[in-house]
């Protein structure tokens, strides 16, 4: 079968998926696609940030397409989550391992997502090539990877296989033939437009945390598990230097102190409560893991460790949890650097300490005292809660209150509080958005523009008033 007659065939598959899509995401086209027939492909996927254009407003569709920006369009479609590939204030970017990386910085978390992921490898010598223009067999691989599919799962030999599916699956719909062999920005947008729905459907978004505690579905002591005494890297992706599965399961167990080679693990399910590898960063501990391949996907911690520091988040609910000594104590379910993370309060935590729906409902953002992985203190930034006083971070410009976005060039934003107030917002910004009826999600920069209403806040330490954290009220 030819590329010519996958693409006709394609094009009858996709064409009612393509008009229903260009209704719901319908927005304006850049001056350079204006009219052509991937308008609404290149529209659809900037209102998503999937794609943006360049800082003159153009989109240049006939322009290549490197390997590095295609792996950050791929990878924003598959909704990766922000802190994941972008870092934040308490959380760095994925690292690939790559070295051949230098100067793709922003690159770098894409590039390692789509690669822990299946949709991307790098080549026999080691290198990745960020800057190689894309060819049209990887654009097509990698987006249908991306989708869900895999070699294993296509058989057949490679690129013949990917393409016959992307036939199939009228992923080439509007593209001409006969194909380039390196692939335009047009048509990588085409082309992802095209399979979003399966994109979707293959990376449905993290589940929300359980408020409260939850035991796993079966007892972890069975399996091969592994007995050592390691650390968690900042970027929380490895383990004592084993890389860690993106969808592994923590639950903790027991305390620090009897943890050994020759303990022996309860057989018992619910003497173990699931947990989330965001609240370990840097944190070094004794633990039991199994491994998946070269991954963890699967590790048991005592419950009497964790993230030491200061972490900054919204609050959207307190509830009851069981602290590190097995007690009932407050907890605080959290979006902290773009992650759902629920935090128990220590035994020592003061009374009144704990806020009241009313003062963390308004696009408050909350600062988290830490001491293995406990909250000794809350705070709101510039506003205290019990006895701790916020000494690094701060509110830009809004006045303790939602301020409008009067303009926006690039990063920069001009914000009415009063009075005009400049404020540059950092590329790795998180964003939170607080809806009508008081509850939080986690954004994207896309929605940072005119006439927002926003909450802007310096929460990191390097000496220059950026925003790091962005809260919008819908």
């Amino acid at each position: 079968m030819t590329i010519k007659s996958i693409i006709k065939i394609s094009t009858a598959v996709i064409i009612s998926v393509s008009v229903l899509a260009a209704t719901v995401y319908a927005a304006a086209a850049p001056p350079d696609v204006a009219g052509k027939s991937y308008a609404a492909a290149v529209s659809a996927l900037a209102e998503l940030d999937v794609i943006t254009g360049d800082v003159d407003g153009l989109f240049y569709p006939d322009s290549n397409l490197t390997r590095a920006q295609f792996c950050t369009i791929v990878v924003k479609a598959m909704r990766a989550p922000v802190a994941t590939v972008n870092g934040t204030p308490s959380q760095n970017v994925m690292k690939s391992g790559f070295p051949d990386l230098s100067g793709y910085g922003w690159a770098e978390g894409y590039i390692s997502y789509a690669v822990d992921k299946g949709v991307v490898t790098g080549y026999p010598d080691g290198s990745f090539r960020p800057g190689s223009n894309v060819t049209m067999n990887e654009l097509i691989t990698m987006t249908l990877r991306a989708a869900g599919y895999s070699d294993a799962s296509l058989g057949g030999v490679w690129p013949e296989n990917y393409i016959a599916k992307a036939g199939d699956t009228g992923a080439l719909a509007g593209l001409t033939a006969p194909l380039p062999e390196y692939a335009t920005k047009w048509m990588a947008a085409q082309l992802v437009y095209n399979v979003l729905s399966l994109i979707e459907a293959a990376n449905p978004p993290e589940q929300e945390p359980s408020e409260g505690d939850s035991n796993p579905s079966e007892s972890p002591a069975s399996g091969a598990l592994t007995f050592v005494s390691g650390a968690f890297d900042s970027d929380i992706t490895t383990f004592a230097g084993k890389p860690i599965a993106s969808d592994a399961k923590v639950l903790r167990y027991g305390r620090k102190a009897d943890y050994s080679k020759d303990m022996t693990l309860s057989e018992n399910k619910d003497d173990y409560l699931e947990d989330t590898v965001y609240k370990y960063k840097s944190v070094e501990t004794p633990a039991w893991y199994e491994l998946k391949g070269d991954k963890i996907a699967r590790i048991i911690l005592p419950r009497d460790v964790g993230f030491s520091g200061r972490a900054y988040g919204v609050l959207k609910n307190t509830v009851r949890v069981t602290d590190s000594q097995g007690g009932v104590a407050d907890g605080f379910v959290t979006l902290t650097a773009g992650r759902n993370i629920t935090w128990a309060g220590s035994s020592g935590l003061a009374n009144g300490a704990v806020p009241s729906k009313n003062e963390y409902s308004n696009g408050q953002l909350v600062e988290f005292q830490l001491r293995n992985g406990e909250v000794t203190n809350v705070a709101a930034v510039d506003k205290t809660f019990g006895a701790l006083n916020s000494n690094i971070a701060v509110e830009l410009g809004s006045n303790s209150t939602f301020a409008a976005i009067k303009s926006k060039t690039g990063s920069v934003v001009v914000v009415d509080a009063g009075s005009d107030v400049v404020v540059e917002i950092k590329d790795k910004a998180v964003v939170y958005v607080l809806s009508a009826n008081g509850e939080y999600s986690v954004g994207s920069l896309s929605s940072v523009r005119e006439k927002a209403l926003v909450r802007l806040y310096d929460v990191s330490d390097d000496k220059v008033k950026s925003a790091d954290v962005v809260i919008i009220k819908e």
